[in-house]
């Protein structure tokens, strides 16, 4: 009985020690992502002044990559914080994670070529976006009905 309670707690930190080290490569991931949005960003800017008045000005397939650029940061600072909730409360909260995975398609709707995209395709993603927004419009809902019931206050 002692040695399977010694064998739980060497995994249980051993798990601790691996979800730590994912969160900081996790860190250093988001913060190069935003570095080279930044760059990405301000590079755009720069030669979209330069090329204003030419006329094959290709500001629109730049704003393209600038959205998906802000939604892959975005994506990683969520999941920082999904695992930043887990160390603190041994808890994945599923609201995050739905929102995780809205904005991941969101991010894929943005870099999609819409007009040669397959019908079936489309309606498949449509329905991905409606079944997660409303998962996730639901799971908001029965918290605030939580917090009503109980009067407690969550962050």
């Amino acid at each position: 009985m002692k040695t399977n309670k010694h064998i739980l707690n060497i995994i249980e930190k051993s798990e601790r020690v691996l979800i730590i080290i994912l969160l900081f490569a996790l860190l250093i991931v988001v913060v190069y992502t935003s570095v080279v949005f930044l760059g990405l960003l301000f590079d755009g800017i720069l030669s979209s002044i330069q090329n204003s008045f030419s006329p094959d000005d290709n500001i629109m397939k730049h704003l393209h990559s600038v959205f998906g650029g802000f939604l892959s940061v975005l994506i990683g600072i969520e999941l920082l914080h999904t695992i930043k909730m887990y160390l603190k409360e041994d808890v994945v909260h599923v609201e995050i994670v739905l929102l995780v995975a809205l904005i991941g398609v969101s991010r894929h709707v943005i870099d999609l070529d819409l007009e040669h995209l397959e019908p079936l395709k489309f309606f498949g993603i449509s329905s991905l976006i409606i079944v997660l927004s409303t998962g996730y419009f639901f799971i908001k809902k029965g918290m605030m009905l939580n917090r009503k019931k109980y009067k407690v206050k969550f962050d």
